[in-house]
């Protein structure tokens, strides 16, 4: 079942604000939810004060039975705690899917893409690529090159690339940058997706390892370096 709280936080005005955000997130029981976070509303909150928009940054559980999608999501600056929300991750799969669970759990628990997530940004962008059937390594990977050859994206002081949308002929992406509320829409061929996963996951690890450290396949990691 999804699990909420009410919890405190404070607007960038000063305003107290008193939100509802989600500990755990069953997306099949509460389909709400997902289409929340899919539509970028999860954990978004207005002030009424100010009117200014705050995306709180909570860590949470997801997990989506008929997809077979179980995610750790960690707060967006716990990039220093990877270590610990790895081991978190691999107990809450053991006891939830694993050795201890009973065989039949186990059995319900095999294929399960189960990944560790740093902000809401993050698990969205998961559960957009799953559903298109993208590989996520070869969709970080993908993020670093378009990062890398988009010059007018280090002028914006761009620090993350998020998936939007798939279509046959592109990928659309989302240009977080360090200065602005908005986002920018970065339109990228299919065509660059399909050539990288044509050269395979293992030739992509091997060119830039940092990008994956057991369950935790981001760019995000790039900081780590």
């Amino acid at each position: 079942m999804s699990i909420t709280t009410t919890r405190s936080f404070q607007c960038r005005c000063g305003e107290p604000l008193e939100v509802t955000v989600a500990d755990s997130l069953n997306a099949g029981r509460h389909p709400h939810l997902r289409d929340a976070l899919i539509a970028m509303e999860l954990h978004r909150f207005t002030c009424e004060a100010c009117g200014a928009t705050t995306l709180v940054d909570t860590p949470f559980t997801y997990f989506d039975h008929e997809r077979k999608q179980l995610f750790l999501v960690l707060r967006r600056g716990d990039l220093a705690s990877e270590a610990e929300g790895i081991a978190r991750l691999a107990e809450l799969y053991k006891v939830t899917f694993g050795e201890a669970a009973s065989p039949g759990v186990q059995a319900l628990g095999a294929g399960m893409m189960v990944r560790l997530c740093l902000g809401v940004l993050a698990v969205r962008d998961k559960v957009i690529a799953d559903e298109a059937r993208l590989n996520d390594l070869v969709l970080e990977e993908l993020k670093c090159q378009v990062l890398a050859s988009y010059p007018e994206l280090a002028l914006h002081a761009v620090v993350a690339l998020w998936l939007d949308r798939v279509t046959a002929d592109e990928l659309v992406l989302l240009a977080e940058s360090a200065h602005a509320a908005e986002h920018r829409v970065v339109h990228v061929p299919r065509a660059a997706y399909d050539a990288l996963l044509e050269r395979g996951a293992q030739a992509l690890l091997a060119s830039r390892p940092e990008l994956v450290r057991g369950p935790h396949v981001s760019m995000l990691r790039l900081g780590l370096r």
